[in-house]
């Protein structure tokens, strides 16, 4: 199910929703534009962040009970951003992502029948310019619970089509 919220929450906010379902996940995130001091750092498995003159490539890797962690001890709040939830036997090299989940500039969230952008993930959260909420899951009691706690929320097809 794929929803939309036309609203600006925090990591702490969302995860509260999904009851501990995010916890039976590791989560890759990408294209992060957010604040951080440097203890964040030690929520992550693994991470890599990469300067350009043109762009900054980011990636994490995350435990669900980390991402939980995070959410729980710090006000953290996302510009931009994609979490992709894999399966909890599942891993990633971040040196062999061929191709980073993004958010920034991403036109496919747009069309008629949007889809998770890592073919292994089950879940894609992804906070766009501080103003949007895309929900992209293959996991129905985590997109229940998200539409049964936030008024206002769409079905991102249908938002699409008008």
């Amino acid at each position: 199910m794929n929803t939309i919220l036309e609203d600006f929450l925090g990591l702490k906010e969302i995860l509260n929703v999904f009851n501990g379902i995010e916890k039976k996940y590791n989560w890759l995130l990408t294209d992060l534009d957010w604040c951080y001091p440097e203890h964040h750092f030690d929520y992550f498995e693994d991470f890599r962040i990469f300067s350009g003159s043109d762009n900054c490539l980011n990636s994490y890797w995350i435990t669900g009970e980390n991402l939980t962690k995070l959410a729980n001890d710090n006000e953290v709040y996302f510009i931009w951003g994609v979490f992709s939830a894999f399966e909890k036997n599942q891993t990633i090299d971040l040196d062999e992502i061929k191709e980073e989940p993004y958010a920034d500039g991403n036109p496919n969230f747009w069309c008629e029948n949007p889809e998770i952008q890592h073919p292994k993930a089950i879940v894609e959260l992804v906070f766009w310019d501080s103003s949007l909420i895309l929900l992209l899951s293959k996991d129905n009691t985590l997109s229940v619970n998200f539409r049964n706690t936030f008024e206002g929320w769409k079905d991102l097809s249908s938002f699409n089509r008008s």
